[in-house]
């Protein structure tokens, strides 16, 4: 089932971890509206360089997510996140642009993943409605070295309005 014109139901609920997929894509089924509108989002993006973007992570069900180490209080967990990158795009690029020129409504934005001083995938999640405007807008980078950077706190971040 395509969520919007270049992304697919499919490819927000895959998991290279197969004993959950099963479970991850009856939980997408009852995630349908918020899967749609992540999946609109980074179509937003994708539109932006008209290149393939590959999702390294959507949704995660409740176990899925407890296996892979994250958040117990993660997006991934309730749709409205998705991690990737632009084939043939610079993730850093990407990163700026959504951070500074896209417009989106992000809740966070996070350049994750780095293995020798460079990222391996875009954190992109919903903001506003589905995240509280007070917590929207918030920029990061991540390392397993540095943790978490903040760049923006997005309190006064134009995409929290």
């Amino acid at each position: 089932m395509q969520l919007t014109r270049n992304i697919s139901f499919e490819e927000m609920t895959l998991t290279g971890h197969r004993k959950y997929l099963e479970k991850n894509r009856v939980e997408g089924e009852r995630l349908i509206g918020t899967l749609k509108a992540t999946a609109q989002m980074l179509q937003r993006v994708r539109n932006n360089w008209d290149k393939p973007l590959i999702i390294h992570s959507g949704l995660r069900c409740k176990a899925l997510n407890r296996v892979i180490g994250g958040s117990k209080l993660s997006q991934h967990c309730k749709g409205e996140a998705a991690d990737f990158h632009i084939i043939g795009v610079e993730h850093k690029e990407v990163f700026e642009w959504i951070w500074k020129e896209s417009g989106l409504k992000f809740g966070q934005l996070i350049l994750e993943g780095f293995v020798a001083d460079k990222p391996s995938w875009i954190h992109l999640s919903l903001g506003s409605p589905f995240r509280s405007a007070s917590k929207s807008g918030q920029v990061m980078t991540w390392s397993k070295s540095e943790g978490y950077k903040v760049l923006d706190r997005g309190v006064n971040h134009p995409t929290t309005s």
